[in-house]
């Protein structure tokens, strides 16, 4: 019999993902690019990320299931639009993996072959997909909580032996820089919409669900800022080894490279486990090929997870190759979880009626709208085709229909 998840376990799959590489790789970025701005710019995103992560809870406890947001999405459009919002999630999940593995692997010296390390990665946490989403939650949980003290405490104890006001001061303001330097945080706020993919695994999820997003906001919201205000203050420009340096001294190194490693594999298993368990849902309403159906007798989707680990180790030769590099991966998953959200966020404007939802729900579509222009023509002609794919049977009966009355 399956175990169910409580809101502490639940907590353990939103906090590590959720952080994931992206608190490693962007603390330095922002401030190399926008300077004193870069923590503004982080409390800007981190509002976005709590309206962000409420609208997308609530639309979890709605429906919950192994659709998860799909299933919301559904009730307000109707089966087409969960299918293609359905697509666009897995569409993403399908590369977005491949560049938290070679993260990771950048880290690590294992084989002297970023490519081979990260396929090794991918074949060790197949076997953890393959257990229950208990399990999973028990290993996130521990790894997200390792990562999360350790960064805390790290960019804590900067804060208290080396505040500077200066380190602040913003000397020249820029609505460019602000908008660039928010771009860029964008994958702080991915993962949210994944987590609803697990509530079927659940225990009461109208108290749980609650429960779990607020603990992780909390934590989420004083790692992130801590780092990002430690950033500045020691200047750094390319990692953020310094920020943890006060704790850990000269072992600090080896212990951003055990962190790094800690918050991909948790981000990894998050957001495979989730599309593969969406997949299963998928498979077994038609909308993908049966087979994808099928489950182990511990409720995991296990043709899901080996299909997407099978793919994963294509994209990967073909990164080894030459074919394909982390910049054309991550736009690809980048273009795809963008339509995600915004397939979400058009479906809980028509579910929630609430005039302050309602006013949440459009900024959130006008920064999201933003950020998705910014993507290459083939991404956003490769989106735009969905659609057309999805609703061919309509487009075509009224193209028939037009034909015929002329």
């Amino acid at each position: 019999m399956e175990k169910k998840i409580g809101p502490f376990l639940l907590s353990g799959l939103m906090i590590g993902p959720i952080l994931g590489s992206g608190i490693i790789i962007l603390p330095p970025l922002a401030y190399h690019t926008a300077g004193p701005l870069a923590f503004y710019s982080w409390c800007l995103t981190s509002v976005l990320g709590i309206l962000f992560a409420r609208i997308f809870a609530r639309m979890t406890m709605l429906l919950p299931g192994d659709a998860g947001v799909a299933a919301a999405v559904e009730q307000a459009f109707g089966k087409r639009a969960k299918t293609l919002t359905g697509y666009y999630l897995i569409g993403a999940v399908l590369f977005g993996p491949v560049a938290v593995m070679l993260t990771a692997s950048s880290y690590l010296t294992v084989f002297d072959n970023e490519v081979l390390t990260a396929a090794v990665l991918v074949i060790c946490c197949t076997f953890f997909l393959l257990r229950d989403a208990a399990f999973l939650s028990k290993l996130s949980l521990i790894f997200s909580s390792l990562a999360a003290f350790t960064l805390l405490a790290g960019g804590i104890l900067t804060l208290v032996f080396k505040f500077n006001p200066e380190a602040f001061t913003i000397h020249e303001f820029s609505f460019e820089t602000l908008g660039s330097t928010m771009l860029l945080l964008f994958w702080t706020l991915v993962g949210w919409e994944v987590v609803g993919n697990y509530s079927g695994h659940v225990k009461n999820p109208k108290k749980t669900i609650p429960r779990a997003v607020n603990l992780s906001l909390l934590i989420i919201g004083a790692v992130s800022l801590s780092v990002a205000a430690a950033t500045q203050l020691v200047g750094a420009k390319t990692n953020i080894t310094a920020v943890i340096t006060p704790v850990f001294g000269q072992l600090s190194p080896f212990v951003m490279a055990v962190l790094t490693l800690s918050l991909c594999v948790t981000t990894y298993l998050m957001f495979v486990g989730g599309v593969a368990r969406l997949m299963t849902n998928f498979g077994a309403t038609g909308d993908i090929p049966q087979i994808f159906a099928r489950k182990s007798s511990s409720g995991a989707p296990v043709i899901s997870v080996i299909f997407l680990s099978a793919f994963y180790l294509f994209v990967l030769a073909a990164t080894g190759s030459g074919i394909l590099d982390m910049t054309k991966i991550v736009l690809l998953a980048d273009g795809f979880f963008l339509a995600n959200v915004l397939t979400g966020l058009a479906a809980a404007f028509v579910l929630f009626k609430s005039p302050f939802t309602r006013a949440a729900i459009l900024l959130l579509v006008g920064a999201f709208s933003i950020i998705l222009l910014h993507s290459s023509p083939v991404v956003l002609a490769i989106l735009a085709g969905l659609p057309c794919w999805v609703y061919r049977h309509i487009l075509m009966e009224k193209f028939v229909s037009r034909s015929y009355n002329h």
